[in-house]
């Protein structure tokens, strides 16, 4: 499988590794790597939401709002097992025009979109690494196993 970084790290303490659109293999979800070593939970979205460029926005966007110190109660709620729901304005205020509302969610290493970003024993390998799982309002089957098995296919 290709892999791209966006941004480089250096602009965001982590780097986004998202499949290109034009890989014809099954694709893996939009993930971060680095968070962990600053204390937070990985992010993890679905690679057909938005594609590579699309994803990394708005992970960019959902850091900066959970990095907000106004805001970071609402990080240790989904934490503590609490879905959040979002308008695009709210992460973008450039985004007001934009219908979608975002949630997120923690999900275990054990979830299949994390094996498939990650690795499948992730959870051996850093034991108390986190995991956000941000999808669309609406786009409730990113929400279960079977669509992650095997990897995301056009």
């Amino acid at each position: 499988m290709s892999n791209t970084n966006i941004p480089e790290r250096g602009i965001y303490p982590y780097i986004i590794h998202a499949d290109p659109p034009w890989d014809d293999e099954p694709l893996y979800p939009t993930h971060t790597h680095g968070l962990t070593e600053i204390g937070m939970p990985e992010f993890i979205m679905d690679p057909l939401a938005f594609g590579g460029d699309g994803n990394a926005g708005r992970i960019n966007y959902s850091f900066d709002f959970f990095m907000n110190p106004q805001n970071n109660h609402q990080l240790q709620d989904i934490l503590n097992g609490k879905i959040i729901k979002l308008p695009a304005a709210v992460l973008n205020p450039k985004a007001k025009s934009e219908p979608y509302t975002y949630c997120y969610r923690e999900v275990l290493p054990q979830f299949e979109a994390v094996k498939s970003a990650y690795g499948a024993g992730v959870a051996f390998v850093i034991p108390k690494m986190r995991f956000i799982q941000i999808w669309v309002d609406g786009d409730d089957y990113v929400l279960m196993d079977a669509y992650y098995r095997d990897g995301v296919r056009w």
